[in-house]
C-alpha cells in the first residue's frame, strides 16, 4: 500500500479509525491522508469558520502521529461525495473510517456517508471499532464465491499489520437442493450433489489459502452467511470480519449486498470490505 486516506469527523468514533489507519500506515511504508468534509450547505461566515476549526483541528492530529509521512486536508461539499473526491484524488490504496452513529430510524430507512462511500469506492474501506494494536490477532473472512483470493491479497498488503491468523468461512449454499426435494429426488442424490457443491467451495479456499503468509484455517458451514458469521464471531473472538461488495463499473449502480450492509450496521468487530468489480455488460 502506498496510500491511505483515513476520513474523520472529529468525533471519538474517528479517533479509533486514525489510530488504526496510523498503525498499518506504519506497518506498510504508507502516507497517510486525513480527510474531513464541511457540508458546504452553511452560510459562507459559519462555512468558513467551520473550515477554519477543522484545519486547526487536523493539524494538531497530524503533528500528533509519528513518522512523518501524514498530511491532512479539509474540504468542502456534500460530505459524501467531497470525501469520495479527496480519497479518488489522492489515490488511495485503502479507506479507513470510525463506526457510524446507530440511530435506529436512520438504519432503517436511509443509508450512512460510510455506506455510500463504500457503494462507490474502487479500493477497500476499512471500518475500525476495536482497540488498536500493531496488528490484528484474527481474522474472519467470509467468502460467497470467488472471491477469496481477493479478500486474502488485501489482508496481506496490511504488511506487519496483518492478521497472525487468518479463518476463511464459507457458508455452502446448495440452490438447487430444496428443489430437489420436493421434486421427490431420492436422499442419497440429495446429499451427492451437497457434498460436491462443498467441495468446490473446500478447492477454493485453499487456492485463496495458499495467498496468505501466515496461518489460514478453513470452515465451511451449512448457514445464512450473516448468521454464520455472526455465530463464528462471538464463539472464536475474532477482532477483523473481511467481506467482499459487489460494486459496478457504473458508480451509480454500486450493489453493497445485505450481509455487508448488516455487517456495517450492526457488527461489532473491524470491518474489511473490498469492491468486487462487475462489468455491466
Amino acid at each position: 500500500m502506498k496510500t491511505i486516506v483515513a476520513v474523520t469527523d472529529l468525533s471519538e468514533r474517528s479517533e479509533t479509525a486514525l489510530h488504526r489507519a496510523a498503525a498499518i500506515a506504519a506497518g506498510t511504508g504508507a502516507d497517510l491522508v486525513i480527510a474531513h468534509a464541511v457540508d458546504d450547505a452553511f452560510p459562507k461566515h459559519i462555512l468558513d469558520h467551520r473550515v477554519t476549526e477543522a484545519e486547526k483541528a487536523l493539524h494538531q492530529v497530524a503533528n500528533a502521529i509519528p513518522g512523518g509521512k501524514v498530511r491532512w486536508e479539509v474540504t468542502t461539499g456534500d460530505i459524501f461525495w467531497a470525501l469520495h473526491r479527496t480519497a479518488t484524488e489522492a489515490h488511495a490504496d485503502l479507506i479507513v473510517a470510525g463506526d457510524h452513529r446507530r440511530s435506529p430510524l436512520r438504519d432503517l430507512f436511509g443509508d450512512t456517508t460510510i455506506e455510500r462511500l463504500i457503494r462507490v469506492s474502487a479500493v477497500p474501506v476499512l471500518i475500525a471499532r476495536t482497540p488498536v494494536s500493531p496488528a490484528y490477532r484474527h481474522a474472519l473472512v467470509a467468502v460467497e464465491s470467488e472471491e477469496g483470493r481477493e479478500l486474502v491479497e488485501v489482508l496481506t498488503g496490511f504488511g506487519k499489520s496483518a492478521p497472525e491468523k487468518t479463518t476463511l468461512l464459507h457458508a455452502v449454499s446448495a440452490p438447487a437442493e430444496g428443489l430437489l426435494y420436493y421434486a421427490g429426488v431420492e436422499r442419497d442424490v440429495r446429499e451427492d450433489y451437497s457434498l460436491r457443491i462443498e467441495e468446490e467451495a473446500r478447492s477454493r479456499l485453499k487456492a485463496a489459502a495458499r495467498k496468505a503468509r501466515r496461518p489460514v484455517d478453513i470452515r465451511i458451514v451449512d448457514a445464512p452467511p450473516t448468521t454464520a458469521i455472526a455465530e463464528f464471531s462471538r464463539r472464536a473472538g475474532f477482532d477483523l470480519v473481511a467481506v467482499s461488495s459487489h460494486a459496478r463499473r457504473s458508480a451509480a449502480r454500486g450493489i453493497l449486498g445485505s450481509v455487508s450492509s448488516e455487517l456495517i450496521r450492526h457488527g461489532s468487530t473491524d470491518l474489511l470490505i473490498v469492491p468486487r468489480i462487475i462489468s455491466d455488460r
